[in-house]
C-alpha cells in the first residue's frame, strides 16, 4: 500500500495537528520519506532557483525558476531535483483549503518577473508571523496572485475556474461511479453544453473524456500501489466490466494495464539509477 504523509510528517514533528505550514525549500529534509508517496494535504511549491524533474502522477514536469507547482491530496509524488534548488513550500490542510475556497486546476504555473517581488513579500510575511496568528488573508492573497497569472495567461474567468474545480471535486467525491454528464451538470447548476465548454477551456477535451482521464489516472495509481487485480480496479472505478476497462485503458495509454505496470516499473528503476549516478542531486 502506498505510504501517505500528513503535514506533521513532513519537515518536523508537530506537537499537535496543524492546518498549514510554510517554509523555504532549504529547511525541508525529506530524506527519511518513502518514495513515491501520497500526501493528505494540498501543497504549493515555488521553485525560485534550480532545475530538474518533478514527477507527479506518472507525468514528468521540468523544474524551472519561478515555476509554481499545485498538487492535491489524491496525487502521487515522486520528484527529483538538483541540490541548488531554492524556493518555498506551502502545505495546506484539506479543511483550510475548503474554508478558503481554493481550487487547484493546473499542475503548475510560470510566474512573470513583475509578480515575483510581491509574491516574496507575501510569503515571507506568512513565514515571519507567529504560528498562532491568523494567516487566512495572506494565503488568499498569495493564491489570488497565482490565479490571476493563470487567468491572464489563459483568459479564463474566476467563475469558470471555480466551476472546473468543483467538477473535479465531484468526480473524486463520488468515487468515480457517476457516468452521466447530466448529473454533474445539474449538481453544478449549469447545462451539459456549458460543462463541456468549461472542460474544453481547461483541458481541450469534453467533460466525458476528462472524466475518463481522471479514472485512468486513478487506475494507474491502483495498478502500481495497491493489491487490487484488474477486475477489482475496473469495478472500483465504475467500469461495466474488466474487458471494457482494459479497452479504455489501452486507448488512453497505448498499452494494456499489465503492460503499463511492467513499463512503469522499468522506467522508475531507470530514473532511480540515473539519479544515483548524477552528483549534486537529491530527492525531496
Amino acid at each position: 500500500m502506498l505510504k501517505q504523509y500528513s503535514i506533521r510528517d513532513m519537515p518536523v514533528k508537530f506537537p499537535k495537528q496543524v492546518l498549514y505550514y510554510v517554509c523555504s525549500l532549504e529547511e525541508v529534509d525529506e530524506s527519511r520519506l518513502v518514495w513515491p508517496h501520497k500526501r493528505s494535504f494540498y501543497s504549493i511549491t515555488w521553485f525560485i532557483e534550480g532545475h530538474g524533474i518533478n514527477v507527479i502522477d506518472f507525468t514528468e514536469y521540468p523544474i524551472l525558476p519561478n515555476r509554481i507547482f499545485l498538487t492535491s491530496p489524491e496525487q502521487v509524488h515522486n520528484r527529483t531535483f538538483h541540490s541548488d534548488a531554492k524556493g518555498y513550500i506551502l502545505m495546506l490542510d484539506k479543511a483550510l483549503v475548503t474554508q478558503l475556497g481554493i481550487n487547484f486546476t493546473s499542475p503548475y504555473i510560470d510566474m512573470g518577473n513583475d509578480n515575483i517581488p510581491l509574491l516574496k513579500l507575501v510569503i515571507e510575511n506568512i513565514i515571519n508571523k507567529k504560528k498562532d496568528s491568523a494567516i487566512e488573508i495572506d494565503l488568499l492573497y498569495f493564491y489570488s496572485l497565482i490565479i490571476d497569472q493563470i487567468d491572464n495567461k489563459n483568459a479564463k474567468s474566476k467563475e469558470t475556474n471555480i466551476l472546473f474545480g468543483e467538477f473535479k471535486k465531484l468526480i473524486l467525491s463520488n468515487n468515480y461511479k457517476i457516468e452521466s454528464m447530466n448529473q454533474y451538470a445539474d449538481t453544478l447548476h449549469i447545462s451539459v453544453t456549458s460543462l463541456n465548454d468549461i472542460c474544453q477551456i481547461f483541458t481541450g477535451i469534453s467533460a466525458k473524456q476528462f472524466l475518463l482521464d481522471v479514472k485512468i489516472t486513478e487506475a494507474k495509481r491502483l495498478l502500481i500501489y495497491s493489491q487490487l487485480n484488474i477486475s477489482n480496479i475496473a469495478y472500483k472505478l465504475g467500469f461495466e466490466d474488466a474487458s471494457y476497462f482494459a479497452r479504455i485503458f489501452k486507448k488512453k495509454t497505448i498499452s494494456s494495464p499489465s503492460a503499463f505496470l511492467k513499463k512503469y516499473r522499468r522506467q522508475t528503476q531507470n530514473l532511480i539509477n540515473k539519479a544515483d549516478l548524477t552528483t549534486g542531486k537529491k530527492n525531496i
